[in-house]
């Protein structure tokens, strides 16, 4: 039997249904089985008996409009109560709209509506941490946007993430955590994890700190990836172009991402992908293209190039977050030169020391 994570999932099984409504005798003994195995599942469980029962109701009291429509022109003599009539095109009406509002409900629900949920936000320069109602620890970087499902912790465990955000998932068996973004999904049962989804970026990245966890690629229907401690999954935000290989990011098309190792960037061996969250700047053999976009949400600042080639010339270096931006790019041209003026208010162009 599939995985159940919320009430959503067992309205939306036929099987499930004909367990409710007691119509397969088969169907009873498998799903009478299924709760002895899950007691963790009962309440919501319950619950989604409740609203298919609720839903069964309001169809019968349309059927029963429609049946009395039929019988009204037989009888003799005819019928001169309107009042019943009356009544029951009231209940009818009534049980359409309930209906429909039922149904919308969870439609809505299950394809994650905007308008159920809850955001929590992050402006350049600015980071937040959050506790969410699970006890799941969120620490959420600069310029991100994290939503929270309507029944989180209650009948699900799902957020939509597009920015950054480190993790410490709390444990919950019977509702797995989901971290959804526009390349990938996360699913962890407790864990520790940074996940890197930014919509200006090429990349997006799932970097498992402790734990377990499996990504599932969006765009492809392959089996999930499941993770180690200290696995990365890095995969394209947009789909592979048709070639051997996307120049751009160096991922082969024929798997559309990459297994890696985090990458520890000292003695303490500390880790790069989570030094956002511990107040440092880290760069790793990172194009400069990648670390302006960085700077540009730690500092609230735009940086344009004045040539391409600068751009893509690589550097290695850490800074504390408190670090001025002036500071940061003069240490980063001491490496490999470049110059740099401001433009405007908040913008900077960067561009070659000998044009």
């Amino acid at each position: 039997m599939s995985a159940y994570q919320s009430v959503q999932d067992f309205i939306l099984d036929e099987s499930f249904f004909r367990y409710v409504v007691r119509q397969d005798p088969s169907e009873i003994l498998k799903w009478e089985s299924y709760i002895k195995q899950h007691p963790e599942q009962q309440e919501l469980i319950q619950h989604a008996k409740q609203e298919l029962l609720a839903m069964q109701d309001a169809l019968y009291l349309i059927d029963a409009e429609q049946n009395y429509v039929r019988l009204v022109p037989h009888l003799d003599p005819p019928v001169k109560n309107i009042l019943l009539k009356k009544k029951w095109t009231y209940y009818a009406a009534a049980a359409i709209v309930f209906l429909c509002l039922i149904t919308s409900l969870y439609v809505f629900q299950y394809h994650f509506n905007q308008s159920k949920t809850t955001a929590y936000l992050t402006q350049p320069a600015e980071k937040k941490t959050i506790k969410l109602a699970d006890g799941t620890l969120v620490k959420l970087n600069a310029a991100s946007k994290l939503e929270i499902a309507d029944g989180f912790g209650k009948t699900n465990r799902a957020v939509k993430l597009v920015g950054e955000a480190y993790m410490e998932v709390a444990k919950n068996k019977a509702l797995p955590f989901t971290v959804t973004t526009q390349a990938l999904q996360v699913r962890v049962l407790g864990t520790t994890i940074n996940v890197r989804a930014y919509a200006n970026e090429e990349l997006t990245a799932a970097s498992l700190i402790e734990g377990s966890a499996e990504v599932i690629l969006k765009s492809k229907s392959q089996a999930p990836i499941r993770l180690k401690p200290k696995d990365k999954v890095v995969a394209p935000l947009a789909e592979a172009q048709p070639s051997s290989k996307n120049n751009t990011t160096g991922i082969e098309k024929k798997s559309d991402y990459k297994l890696e190792t985090v990458t520890q960037y000292d003695a303490e061996q500390r880790l790069a992908e989570t030094s956002w969250a511990d107040q440092k700047l880290v760069f790793v053999n990172e194009p400069l293209s990648s670390i302006a976009k960085t700077l540009e949400r730690w500092y609230n600042i735009t940086i344009e190039f004045q040539n391409s080639d600068i751009s893509s010339r690589k550097y290695t270096a850490a800074f504390d977050d408190r670090e001025e931006l002036q500071n940061v790019l003069q240490s980063l041209r001491s490496s490999i030169p470049f110059n740099y003026r401001k433009i405007g208010p908040r913008s900077i162009r960067i561009y070659l020391t000998n044009p």
